[in-house]
């Protein structure tokens, strides 16, 4: 089956707003004054993976999609994310077009900034996940119903539930 796989790296020499809590200071007149890093990095990887294909039409299909992430935990509030999701396409008799999908992500917050928040908002690692279905009602319309849960990465909040409906025109 027809996959692809992606590794990249991201590096930079700049100036960022340092995340370690015992930098930050109180200057008379100024305010707080955040310590500064040279230099940050990240690292993704992405992953694109046929499972299943109709052998009579390959336009019926069933594929994986994974993209994961890690950073410089100095300068980014994220120290890792991952998302991992199955898509299908043309399952259902009579609608070839139709697509649907479900998907996991996970993001794992830095601990410097979970540290420097702490005083302020209790936090924790966000995830979710995603449900869709998507039908092709005309060779230009097609309609969208989407569903998703996130627990909030601020502890206080409620887990959110959102449904989505979007409608596509494609001339």
């Amino acid at each position: 089956m027809p996959g692809s796989h992606f590794v990249g790296f991201v590096g930079s020499t700049g100036e960022f707003v340092s995340l370690d809590p015992a930098g930050f200071i109180i200057v008379p007149g100024q305010g707080i004054v955040a310590p500064r890093q040279s230099g940050s990095w990240a690292a993704i990887y992405i992953l694109e993976q046929r499972l299943w294909a109709d052998c009579c039409n390959p336009q019926r299909n069933i594929g994986l999609l994974s993209q994961w992430c890690i950073a410089d935990e100095e300068t980014c509030p994220f120290q890792w994310t991952g998302n991992v999701a199955i898509q299908a396409q043309g399952l259902v008799a009579g609608r070839p077009q139709d697509s649907a999908g479900v998907g996991y992500f996970y993001t794992g917050l830095s601990s410097e900034f979970e540290n420097l928040l702490s005083p302020v908002v209790d936090l924790h690692d966000l995830h979710g996940v995603e449900l869709y279905y998507n039908a092709a009602l005309a060779k230009c319309l097609a309609l969208t119903a989407d569903l998703q849960v996130i627990e909030p990465a601020e502890v206080a909040n409620d887990t959110a539930v959102v449904f989505g409906l979007r409608g596509t025109i494609a001339l």
